[in-house]
């Protein structure tokens, strides 16, 4: 969360941040540091909200309904700030996808096999509602997009969820599903203005070219200018550098920023690696638990 937050206030200085909590983590530092809001899931008003969000992948939504922002921009904490973005973002839409690319043609005849897999079932979502239509549309990841507050209606929003809780095999991968569907079928009826814009890099998908470009002879700190503003996502292979095989410079860019705010260049990189050994402990520690 700290490489997400530095990028933040690195790029958008004067945008305010308000932190989504789920669960009882201390969080003063970063409020001490980057001056966000907090917003804890544990301490929303009401009980049944607490209940349908906490612990889970639907916790974003907190900031939806009890978010102190009437338009946002959501980022998972597996995301950075890459250049500043703000004057592309339309606070005249509903709900903003920062993605360019229609997945699949609006005169498919089969369903893609990645369809089901990522985001949800439309076969068994046709019982529930024959007419939504998937082609023709922008699929997303849930870790990156912008929106109005209280674009979803939260009864609305239960009762996509009971569908999900009762057929796990309609949606996929935690939120991420059912947040494109209704997305795509409130737009489809008309009840939301929804938009599209090229806001969103994902290494695994788009390459790592444009990052490494803008990169070029900033060192290990933030380049001053970058090319195309945008959110770097590492939604694919986390940016850990344990991982050999993650592309990581850019992220750990950020990691370094967040560390220097206390800390000489030495000190930031001695923190960097203390977080690496405990991620690389952790992952030895499941394997351990797996193993026997």
């Amino acid at each position: 969360m700290g490489a997400t937050l530095a990028s933040m206030r690195y790029y958008c200085p004067s945008v305010p941040i308000c932190l989504t909590v789920d669960g009882d983590f201390d969080v003063s530092d970063l409020e001490r540091d980057y001056g966000v809001i907090t917003l804890r899931v544990s301490e929303l008003p009401s009980p049944e909200m607490r209940k349908m969000l906490g612990r889970s992948f639907h916790a974003k939504q907190a900031a939806m309904w009890e978010g102190p922002f009437e338009f946002y921009v959501w980022m998972d904490s597996d995301a950075i700030v890459w250049g500043d973005f703000t004057i592309q973002i339309r606070t005249d839409l509903d709900f903003q996808i920062l993605w360019n690319e229609i997945s699949i043609s609006s005169d498919a005849k089969e369903i893609p096999s990645w369809l089901p897999h990522f985001y949800f079932d439309p076969t068994k979502l046709r019982e529930h509602d024959p007419d939504f239509d998937w082609r023709g549309r922008a699929y997303f990841s849930a870790g990156v997009y912008a929106a109005r507050r209280n674009a979803f209606d939260y009864d609305h929003y239960c009762r996509i969820k009971q569908i999900a809780d009762s057929e796990p095999l309609a949606f996929s991968f935690g939120d991420m599903g059912m947040l494109n569907y209704l997305v795509h079928s409130e737009n489809q009826r008309g009840r939301l203005m929804v938009g599209m814009a090229d806001l969103q890099h994902i290494p695994d998908h788009h390459g790592r070219k444009e990052l490494e470009f803008d990169c070029v002879g900033a060192g290990w700190k933030f380049p001053h200018s970058i090319r195309r503003p945008r959110i770097a996502h590492f939604c694919g292979r986390k940016p850990f550098l344990t991982d050999l095989n993650a592309y990581t410079t850019p992220f750990t860019i950020a990691r370094l920023e967040h560390h220097r705010s206390h800390r000489s260049n030495f000190g930031a990189w001695l923190a960097l690696f203390n977080e690496e050994r405990r991620i690389l402990a952790s992952k030895i520690e499941r394997r351990v638990r797996r193993f026997f």
